[in-house]
């Protein structure tokens, strides 16, 4: 099992933040352009008073380890299922592999807190695991690795939307 976290800075409020998560528009551009991702398709959104759900599958584009790609094969694609606390401000997001899902377990928990007037800090927690035999370090750690760059790729295109909308400080 592997555990780590990731964290980003915004040039904007926690509020416009959580607005751009769950953005179609936002997302769309993100996955399909700034990750490459030759799909990218919201199968469910849901909004209440207390909760947003969103139910998505993306096709990641996958420059992993030969033996990795073995083992995932090459029409891997993951549904992820995430459920945002509105009263606690805590995303739990967790990920459902095509390949082996009963054996591949990703899941993690987002939060976003302020720090300043105009200005949020992003801080992700992921547990990553790989039940396989031979590889299953190879695969937690090429999925860490996966996720690090996508989630570094994600800062800089949602800090760019925000500059590029004037929604900087809002």
């Amino acid at each position: 099992m592997n555990k780590f976290s990731v964290t980003h800075e915004f040039a904007c409020t926690p509020e416009t933040y959580w607005k751009l998560n769950f953005d179609r528009e936002v997302n769309d551009a993100l996955y399909k352009g700034a990750l490459n991702f030759p799909d990218y398709t919201v199968l469910e959104l849901r909004d209440s008073e207390t909760e947003t759900f969103r139910k998505t599958v993306a096709t990641p584009k996958m420059d992993v380890p030969a033996a990795v790609q073995k083992v995932l094969g090459s029409n891997f694609k993951y549904t992820e299922e995430t459920h945002w606390d509105k009263k606690t401000g805590r995303s739990a997001f967790k990920g459902i592999p095509s390949t082996m899902p009963d054996k591949l377990l990703t899941n993690g928990v987002m939060r976003i807190e302020a720090i300043g007037a105009d200005r949020c800090r992003r801080i992700v927690e992921f547990t990553v695991e790989a039940k396989v035999m031979l590889v299953g370090g190879l695969l937690e750690q090429t999925a860490e690795k996966q996720m690090r760059d996508a989630y570094d790729k994600n800062a800089v295109f949602i800090n760019k939307w925000i500059a590029d909308h004037g929604l900087t400080g809002k």
